[in-house]
């Protein structure tokens, strides 16, 4: 849709959502909001995607003891809070419970397809496309829609490293991971943990603490690892500004052009991260860590509250990169050796939509350019949701972004031609670190919404 058709409704048509996870759920309820039919389709049995732990879809990659890295109220939809009585970083079963708890409240059910797959998206031409999805039997079915939402999360698809040597102990990604006796028990054992993100390093000290013999936390590189909690028992994130899509932005910030306001609210969340926290990232040098990137929002942060103390008290232990695999023991960059009886990946996830050709939409480097975050730069008619770098939560994140995409399909909003969107389209991942509030502040001006007056439009 271009700028000369806002107002005039496109098509008749449903509108796809591909995966009921959080970013499906609430990209399902808003379109139905707005007013459009809509088509959700699940391969599992079940809602909540990633977060319902042994989901037979083989996809989750939830441990017993996780919980969120986001706080309740960075995580909450704008109508659908978590309760009171929860703790502040809710339990992987408690958000279950709110997920389905949230698609029966607004009706959501009577339109996911449980138990459905898709397999391939096909364009037939403009707002015209063919979804066909499978059965666990076989068989298939399709339907015709006039846009397609690609909700189907980037955490599924493990990324492994290849290492030279062959090792013949316990090699594992994290996904496979639910708790140290479970698939495989590392109580008394001598465990490698790759990777310094929120997983690698709640497994570290969740392993050390069962009874492991051993614990070596395996880095190439650094990054910021921060509490989750204040000394007085505050969550850390609750002084951050402007955490949530939408909390209230001071009309002074709101009347700056969109790049000025961005530029210095990225500038002085990086003076501010530096001061708070240069302690933090002395210590993490002096435990044997790789130094952190000196722009605190060029990596997303780990957070993690014990791991730097298991660190010091020698109950993890700081290691190099992995150079090589020999049998029962790994060889290390920084020329040490030691015998390992398992290794776990937490290395991260391929960006993959197999049901999309990469002429649709090219994740190949794991990463993709979108317009604003959300509109595939091939078609008007192709979004995905949820997939971004905020330093905040990703879920009302989807939320702002589907209420951008339903006024685009109902024609109360308009996209500019593509050839002035270039400015705006940018890749997803491979970015400093987003504001919730400034970015979602940033939908609403390209929609048309939420100017003040005497304010001059953000570019498109």
């Amino acid at each position: 849709m271009t700028s000369e058709n806002a107002g005039e409704k496109r098509s008749p048509l449903p509108v796809c959502v591909v995966g009921a996870g959080p970013t499906g759920l609430v990209a399902t309820k808003t379109l139905l909001e707005a007013g459009l039919e809509v088509v959700c389709l699940e391969g599992s049995d079940r809602v909540g995607g990633h977060w319902s732990i042994d989901n037979p879809n083989g996809r989750s990659a939830v441990y017993e003891s996780l919980t969120t890295n986001t706080t309740k109220r960075m995580s909450r939809f704008s109508d659908f809070q978590m309760p009171n009585d929860w703790p502040d970083f809710p339990t992987h079963r408690q958000v279950q419970q709110w997920l389905v708890s949230y698609a029966d409240k607004f009706g959501l059910m009577s339109h996911i397809h449980l138990g459905w797959e898709v397999i391939n998206a096909q364009p037939n031409g403009p707002n015209d496309w063919t979804i066909t999805a499978r059965r666990a039997d076989g068989s298939e079915r399709t339907h015709r829609v006039q846009a397609v939402i690609a909700a189907s999360g980037n955490y599924w698809q493990p990324r492994m490293p290849d290492w030279p040597g062959e090792f013949a102990g316990t090699l594992m990604h994290a996904r496979q991971y639910r708790s140290p006796q479970r698939p495989v028990s590392m109580v008394g054992k001598r465990v490698v943990i790759v990777g310094l993100g929120n997983t690698a390093c709640d497994l570290a000290v969740e392993i050390a603490d069962a009874g492991a013999q051993w614990v070596g936390l395996s880095a190439r590189s650094g990054t910021w690892i921060l509490p989750r909690f204040r000394p007085d028992g505050t969550a850390m994130a609750r002084s951050a500004p402007f955490n949530h899509p939408y909390d209230e932005i001071p009309l002074w910030l709101r009347l700056l052009p969109e790049r000025i306001r961005e530029a210095a609210y990225t500038q002085l969340t990086r003076r501010v991260m530096r001061k708070r926290f240069a302690p933090l990232v002395s210590r993490m040098k002096a435990l044997g860590l790789p130094p952190p990137p000196d722009d605190p929002l060029a990596k997303r942060a780990t957070v993690n509250q014990h791991v730097l103390d298991r660190l010091a008290s020698g109950s993890v232990v700081a290691k190099a990169d992995i150079a090589a695999l020999d049998a029962q023991h790994v060889d290390f960059a920084d020329g040490s050796r030691e015998r390992v009886d398992a290794i776990i990946c937490a290395t991260g996830y391929n960006l993959h939509y197999p049901y999309l050709s990469a002429d649709l939409l090219n994740a190949s480097l794991d990463d993709m350019a979108l317009y604003r975050g959300v509109v595939a730069p091939a078609r008007d008619d192709l979004f995905v949701i949820g997939v971004y770098r905020p330093n905040g939560g990703f879920w009302p994140i989807a939320e702002v972004q589907a209420q951008y995409i339903a006024q685009i399909l109902t024609g109360e909003a308009s996209l500019p031609p593509a050839h002035k969107r270039a400015a705006h389209t940018a890749p997803v991942l491979n970015r400093v670190a987003i504001n919730p509030g400034l970015y979602a502040l940033s939908l609403r001006r390209a929609s048309g919404l939420d100017v003040p007056r005497g304010t001059p439009m953000d570019t498109p």
